[in-house]
Formats: C-alpha cells, sequence, structure tokens
C-alpha cells in the first residue's frame, strides 16, 4: 500500500457520515482513521488530496452539501488542470487562496494584518510630528526598580491602562515602520487567514502587552516603541506550526531560522554597536516565547487541521 498522507484533520465528536457516504459513492482511495485525539482523513495520492482540499474546507465550514457535489472521472495527472469537483466550491476556494507566493490571500482575509500595516505607518508619522507622549511608557530610574511603584504602576494609576499597548504602535524611523509592516505582512497575513482574525487578534493583543512589559521590566529607564514585540510573536507561531503540521509551507523555509538569527545578532550587542541605535531585544525575546505558547496551546486545542494541506502558493 502506498504511504498514507493527511489531507485534513477533524475533531472527535465531528460527524463524518457524510463524508463517509461521499467516499464510497466515488470509490475515492481515502480512508478515515483516529489519530492524536483527531479523526484524519488520508490518502496515497498528493493530487488527489491537492484536488479534495478546498472543498473538505467548505464543507468543514458548513458552506456546501456534499450529496450535491458531483466527481468527474479523469486522469488524476490532469484533475488539477481539467476541474474534477464541478461543485462551484472548488473554482471560489480557488480565487480565495491564489497562487502567488506570501501575498496570495485575499484582503478581505486579512484584514487585521492590514490595519496593523497601516498602523506601524501611522505610529512614524505621530512620532514625527511629536505626537507620541499619551501613548510612550514614562521611563523610570533603573536604581531600586520595583514594578509595584514604577512609571508604568502610575501610569495605572491615573487610568491609563491603554499604555501597556500603545508602544507598539509607535515607530522611531520610516525604516522601522517599513521592517515591521513587512513582517506583518509575510507571517501575519498567512497566521490570519489560516487561524481567522478573533484568534489572530488575540495574538497581538497578548504578545503587544507581554513584548512591552518585558521590554520595560528590563531597561526601565529607555523609552521604547515599535511593533517588532509582535512580529517576533508571529515568528513564535509559525516556528512552532510548521514543526507541528510539516506540510505547511506557505512562508520561504528558510525566513524563520533567519529572524531568529537576526534576535541572536541584535542579542549579541553588535547591531547597537554598528548602527548606534538601541534594540528592544527584551521586546523580541518576549514577542518569541508569548508566541510560541499560545500557538502550541492553540495546536493542542486542535486548531493545527487549519494549517493542514498544500500551502495556497503551490
Amino acid at each position: 500500500m502506498s504511504h498514507w498522507i493527511p489531507i485534513y484533520q477533524f475533531p472527535l465528536d465531528r460527524d463524518l457520515a457524510d463524508l463517509a457516504h461521499f467516499i464510497r459513492r466515488h470509490r475515492l482511495p481515502l480512508r478515515i482513521a483516529e489519530e492524536n485525539n483527531c479523526q484524519v482523513l488520508s490518502g496515497p495520492d498528493p493530487q488527489l488530496a491537492e484536488l479534495l482540499l478546498p472543498l473538505l474546507r467548505r464543507w468543514d465550514a458548513g458552506e456546501i452539501d456534499l450529496a450535491t457535489v458531483r466527481l468527474e472521472p479523469i486522469d488524476a495527472q490532469d484533475a488539477r488542470a481539467s476541474g474534477a469537483v464541478s461543485d462551484e466550491a472548488e473554482e471560489q476556494d480557488s480565487e480565495e487562496l491564489g497562487d502567488l507566493p506570501l501575498g496570495g490571500w485575499p484582503l478581505r482575509k486579512t484584514p487585521l494584518s492590514l490595519v496593523l500595516i497601516a498602523v506601524c505607518f501611522i505610529g512614524w508619522l505621530l512620532r514625527h510630528y511629536g505626537l507620541v507622549n499619551g501613548l510612550l511608557i514614562y521611563p523610570d530610574p533603573r536604581a531600586d526598580f520595583q514594578l509595584g511603584s514604577s512609571s508604568l504602576a502610575w501610569h495605572w494609576a491615573q487610568g491609563e491602562y491603554w499604555r501597556l499597548w500603545t508602544p507598539a504602535i509607535v515607530h522611531l524611523s520610516l525604516p522601522h515602520a517599513l521592517f515591521n509592516a513587512l513582517g506583518i505582512w509575510i507571517l501575519g497575513r498567512p497566521l490570519e487567514a489560516r487561524a481567522g482574525t478573533l484568534l489572530f487578534a488575540l495574538l497581538v493583543f497578548v504578545s503587544a502587552a507581554i513584548a512591552n512589559l518585558a521590554q520595560y521590566c528590563w531597561s526601565p529607564e529607555i523609552q521604547f516603541g515599535g511593533m517588532s514585540g509582535v512580529v517576533y510573536a508571529l515568528v513564535g507561531a509559525v516556528f512552532l506550526l510548521q514543526r507541528w503540521v510539516p506540510g505547511w509551507r506557505e512562508l520561504p523555509a528558510g525566513l524563520v531560522p533567519l529572524a531568529l538569527g537576526w534576535l541572536l545578532l541584535c542579542a549579541s550587542g553588535l547591531v547597537t554597536y554598528v548602527i548606534g541605535t538601541g534594540i528592544a531585544n527584551a521586546a523580541h525575546i518576549g514577542g518569541f516565547i508569548c508566541g510560541l505558547l499560545l500557538a502550541l496551546i492553540y495546536c493542542l486545542a486542535g486548531g493545527a487541521h487549519q494549517f493542514i494541506g498544500k500551502p495556497a502558493s503551490g
């Protein structure tokens, strides 16, 4: 028997009777088995897996009825070109995913990522015009630093709770904004499109606070800003997901190692020595760890099935 390739995962409590009937009706070489607390649909042919994946996603989302889907007999090697699934679902899903690397997701699937990209440049403009005093955390002398009596605690006592998050908005230079915007475009959009905007927003919300708090506690005497901590939370999430779901390859294989290499290089102090500008290393590390942990919880809860299948970029 050929090697069985996982195509899609379903929760244990999901009723797959309609799917089983669909498989029998079309005599498809597929099987459903319980693995790792999930129901896993597998098949021996990667081309068949690629063909069925858009259909399975829409059925899992409750958008179509498998009883109305008709498959035409056709050679597997010609299936993609000819469109063996006659239901309009395949055409629409193909349009949803597109064939372009990195930017293949439609904009309407990644609204929060687009907002965050715009915020990077808005934050740079606010900094340029000196309008960021209400967004940053006031520096605190490092001697005898105690969080409970710090400048951040004073902000909170004044009801300025937003300052734990808003330093992520402020960008010190245009290149700073560009790099973070690029990181969100490359890493954030696939994550948001796959996991959904709500869970992506949770990742951004939690990681921004963790990254800012980590940087403040590490160097309270330094004023800081930028969305790099959130970007490194995306790096952490991608790092975990690429190992949990080896088949998810919508991002270049070397991108995460490059980001981690940059993190270590910055942490060594070499970058600061060369460019003469401080790097928020604690924010990067805090964001990365936060992204790792949140992605682990997401995968343990069964969310990884959203990342199974042939990548949209082909």
